[in-house]
C-alpha cells in the first residue's frame, strides 16, 4: 500500500522535528529552484542534502567543493528566501561538505524549558577608508597583506585561523577591516563578527553578570567569519579565555575562518594559556615591521591624494624621515599639517612640517638650502664624474646623465633661476638645463633605478 510522504517522514527514527520539517521544505524548495538552473549543472543542487538546523542557521551538505562555490555564487539568496518561506522564519543558510560535517542535532528540549535562541548577529560596522586598494603594501608587510587578501578571497583551508602580529599603528586593524569588507562584498549574506578582545571581555562579562553565558556562546555559532582585533587584551583573564578556547574550537572544528591580531607574537603573549596559543599558531604567523623609508613616502602621498591634497615630495620625505615606527603617527602629523595649512594660508612647506612635528615631540630642524657649487660637487662625488667634465662639454653618457641630474637636483634643492644653475653647471643657455631638468622629471615616472638614485642624492 502507497504511504503519503509526512507519514514516512514520521517513521524515520532517532530523527527530531526540526529535521523533518528541514526535509519537506528542502524537499519543496528543489521543486520550486531545478527549473531555474541549466540542465548540465542540476546535479549540484540535487547532490544537496539537509544536514541541519539550529536557531536560525541552515546548515545544507555538498561534497563537491566545486558546486558549493557554483551554488554559493548563483543562488545562496535563491536558496535562502525560499527556504525561510517554507520553514516560516528567516534562515541562513551555510554550505558545508566533507571537510566541515555538521555538529549532531541537539535532542529535542522539553517543552517546560525552552531552547536557547542566539539574539541576531549584528552586521559589523566596518571603515569604508579601510580597505585594501588603500592599504600601501611594502616590505615590512608584504605576506601579512598576501594572506589577508587570500582569506578574503576565501583560501580559508591554508591560512586558518591566520594571526597578524605587530606593534601598535602598523596596519593591523586595516588589513582586519579590509578582509570583511573584500569578504562582505564576495558573499553579501555571509554572517562576520568582528570585534577587538576588549569588546569580548566585556561582552563575556555581561552576559555572566546577566546569567546569559549560554546565548554569549550560541551568537557565534553560525559566524562565517571570526575577525578579533588585538586579542592580548583577553591575557590574564581565566574565564574569559575559557570561553573563547570554546569558541575557537567551535568555529574551527566547523571549518569556518579566523583571523586574529596581537601586538605580539603568539609565543610571547604572556598571561595567555599556552593551549591557546598553540591553536593560534596552527595557521599562519604573520608579521608587520615598521616600514621603511621609501613605503612611509608612499603612505603619505597615498593619503595626500586620498584627501585631496597637494603634498610635495620634499615634505613628504621630510615627515617620512621623522616619524620612523607608527603609520597612524604619520598620517596623523599629515592630517594636522593639512589642516594648519588651511586655517593660516601657508603653504605646505618644510618649515611649516617641522613647527607641526615639534607637537608630536620630534625635534625637527628642516633642511639648510644647499649652494649650487655643493650640489655640484655632491653629485659628482657620489657618481664618479670628475667635476671639470660635468661643466665642461663631455658628451660622455654617464657625464651627461650626471649633469642632467644636478640641474634637477640644482632646482628643487636650492630653487634658484634657471639662469644661475646654468652658470653653476657651465652652459651658456639657460633652455639646456630647462630641458635637462624635464628630461629627468620624466624618466623618474618610469625607470626605478634613476629614482632611487636621484632620492638618494636629495637625502644627501
Amino acid at each position: 500500500m502507497r504511504r503519503d510522504e509526512s507519514s514516512l517522514e514520521q517513521l524515520r527514527l532517532g530523527e527530531d522535528i526540526d529535521a523533518a520539517q528541514l526535509r519537506r521544505a528542502w524537499r519543496n524548495v528543489v521543486q520550486v529552484l531545478l527549473p531555474r538552473i541549466p540542465l548540465s549543472s542540476r546535479r549540484y543542487l540535487e547532490a544537496i542534502t539537509p544536514a541541519g538546523i539550529e536557531g536560525e542557521c541552515v546548515r545544507l551538505r555538498l561534497d563537491s567543493a566545486f558546486g558549493r562555490n557554483w551554488i554559493q555564487q548563483r543562488y545562496l539568496r535563491d536558496l535562502q528566501a525560499l527556504l525561510s518561506q517554507q520553514l516560516g522564519f528567516a534562515v541562513v543558510v551555510e554550505l558545508v561538505g566533507e571537510d566541515a560535517a555538521p555538529e549532531p542535532t541537539p535532542a529535542p528540549t522539553p517543552i517546560a524549558s525552552p531552547a536557547i535562541t542566539a539574539p541576531p548577529l549584528p552586521r559589523p560596522e566596518f571603515n569604508p577608508q579601510l580597505t585594501f586598494e588603500t592599504f600601501v603594501v611594502g616590505k615590512s608587510n608584504r605576506l601579512a597583506h598576501a594572506a589577508a587578501l587570500a582569506v578574503a578571497q576565501g583560501a580559508n583551508a591554508r591560512y586558518n585561523p591566520l594571526f597578524i602580529y605587530s606593534p601598535p599603528g602598523l596596519g593591523k586593524t586595516h588589513l582586519l577591516h579590509a578582509i570583511g569588507q573584500a569578504y562582505l562584498q564576495r558573499i553579501p549574506s555571509a554572517r562576520v563578527m568582528y570585534a577587538s578582545g576588549e569588546e569580548f571581555v566585556r561582552g563575556y562579562v555581561q552576559a555572566m553578570r546577566q546569567q546569559k553565558a549560554d546565548e554569549f556562546r550560541e551568537r557565534y555559532r553560525c559566524v562565517q567569519l571570526w575577525l578579533v582585533d588585538d586579542v592580548q587584551f583577553i591575557a590574564g583573564k581565566e574565564r574569559t579565555q575559557e570561553e573563547f578556547f570554546h569558541i575557537f574550537n567551535m568555529l574551527y572544528g566547523a571549518g569556518r575562518q579566523l583571523v586574529i591580531t596581537s601586538d605580539k607574537a603568539p609565543r610571547n603573549l604572556l598571561g595567555v594559556e599556552e593551549r591557546l596559543r598553540t591553536r593560534f599558531e596552527m595557521g599562519l604567523c604573520a608579521d608587520i615591521a615598521p616600514p621603511d623609508l621609501e613605503t612611509r613616502i608612499a603612505i603619505l602621498l597615498n593619503k595626500a591624494e586620498r584627501d585631496g591634497v597637494q603634498l610635495p615630495l620634499e615634505v613628504a620625505e621630510f615627515i617620512a624621515d621623522k616619524i620612523q615606527s607608527n603609520v597612524r603617527v604619520l598620517e596623523g602629523v599629515l592630517t594636522r599639517l593639512v589642516a594648519q595649512s588651511s586655517i593660516t594660508g601657508e603653504p605646505m612647506s618644510l618649515p611649516l612640517a617641522a613647527q607641526v612635528l615639534q607637537a608630536y615631540l620630534v625635534n625637527a630642524t628642516p633642511p639648510a638650502t644647499p649652494s649650487l657649487e655643493q650640489v655640484v660637487r655632491m653629485v659628482c662625488d657620489e657618481l664618479g664624474v670628475p667635476q671639470d667634465e660635468l661643466v665642461g662639454n663631455s658628451r660622455r653618457g654617464e657625464v651627461v646623465q650626471a649633469r642632467q641630474i644636478a640641474a634637477f637636483l640644482a632646482r628643487e634643492a636650492t630653487g634658484e633661476p634657471w639662469t644661475r644653475i646654468a652658470e653653476a653647471l657651465g652652459r651658456h643657455d639657460h633652455t639646456t638645463v630647462l630641458h635637462a631638468y624635464k628630461q629627468i622629471e620624466r624618466r623618474m615616472r618610469t625607470d626605478t633605478r634613476l629614482r632611487e638614485r636621484v632620492h638618494r642624492l636629495r637625502q644627501r
